[in-house]
């Protein structure tokens, strides 16, 4: 049963984003507002990163480990959000797995359409690589396209050791928001509008091709990637998307770890004070944990997929 946090999360979710395509001046504003009630969490350090887009952070716990770090990319649809709203998501992974966790702020569409939050993404890659011989490239939504871009342009680097990517869109082909999910799931979605699945799109894009494999991770060559760990809700939109990229990496001979969350909604992990998402993150600091220390399993399943748990109702 959801607990009164999610109830509580999800009634402000209807009454709040279940609506036509807001204004993007007024939701950036709204999400920095957001962002800047954050409050540190003890045992965690937060401090600007020193290169980078500004705005980006290192949140480092103490006795932190010195074997692996965390690269944590935010979302809001390539469109708004900022590398502030995850300090809270990201204290808790540190304080979890004993990592630095590397928030990358980077540009956002329309103003610099693709590839620019790529490009920023890459530069913090190379910054996180300077903390830790090992990097864990992770993503929100939109963040996950950028994490699963930055994991595609290092294949054969030694120093990204695995993925894990919350909620993410990985096809942005116009054709797909007529289809599947995005149009199966219209009634039980609670924060992707129809609307802004096309603004992000159009802005993201700003007339390149949707079918560029950075783009459209779907779409890419998939071997050679490292270990996956992949979290979706059942009753999103994007849930297509996280299905057909675990199939398509494994059959890639990629390690893939599938959760789907049946009662959440898009993201739920971003709301942090709620125990569905503290115990979906633990999950997710256990793989990193695991990648850190070479203790990636075998397949499980026979349908490709390693793992795919199914969390209890």
């Amino acid at each position: 049963m959801p607990s009164e946090a999610f109830n509580a999360v999800a009634d402000w979710l209807r009454q709040n984003l279940r609506s036509s395509e807001s204004d993007l001046v007024a939701e950036r504003e709204a999400m920095a507002q957001y962002a800047a009630a954050y409050r540190p969490l003890f045992g965690v350090a937060d401090e600007p990163a020193p290169v980078g887009q500004p705005g980006s952070y290192v949140m480092t716990p103490t006795a932190c480990r010195d074997d692996v770090v965390v690269l944590h990319i935010h979302g809001g649809g390539f469109r708004s959000g900022n590398a502030g709203l995850l300090r809270l998501v990201s204290a808790q992974l540190a304080a979890d797995t004993r990592a630095r966790i590397v928030l990358p702020e980077y540009r956002l569409a329309p103003e610099n359409p693709f590839p620019a939050a790529i490009d920023d993404c890459m530069e913090m890659f190379d910054y996180a690589a300077t903390l830790a011989p090992r990097i864990v490239v992770a993503g929100h939504s939109a963040g996950a396209n950028l994490a699963l871009a930055v994991l595609l342009r290092t294949v054969g680097d030694e120093r990204a050791a695995g993925g894990v990517l919350f909620s993410g869109v990985y096809d942005l082909r116009p054709e797909r928001f007529e289809r599947g999910s995005w149009v199966e799931r219209a009634s039980s979605e609670l924060v992707l509008t129809h609307e802004g699945g096309l603004s992000m799109h159009h802005d993201y894009l700003a007339g390149r091709s949707a079918t560029d494999p950075l783009v459209s991770p779907l779409l890419a060559d998939l071997t050679g990637l490292p270990p996956l760990f992949l979290q979706a809700a059942g009753k999103e939109r994007l849930l297509d998307d996280s299905l057909m990229l675990a199939t398509a990496a494994a059959q890639a001979g990629v390690h893939v770890e599938l959760e789907i969350w049946p009662d959440m909604f898009h993201d739920w992990t971003a709301a942090a004070t709620m125990p569905e998402a503290t115990e979906a993150l633990s999950r997710a600091a256990s793989f990193i944990d695991r990648v850190a220390s070479g203790r990636i399993g075998k397949p499980a399943l026979s349908d490709g997929v390693t793992l795919q748990h199914r969390p209890p109702r």
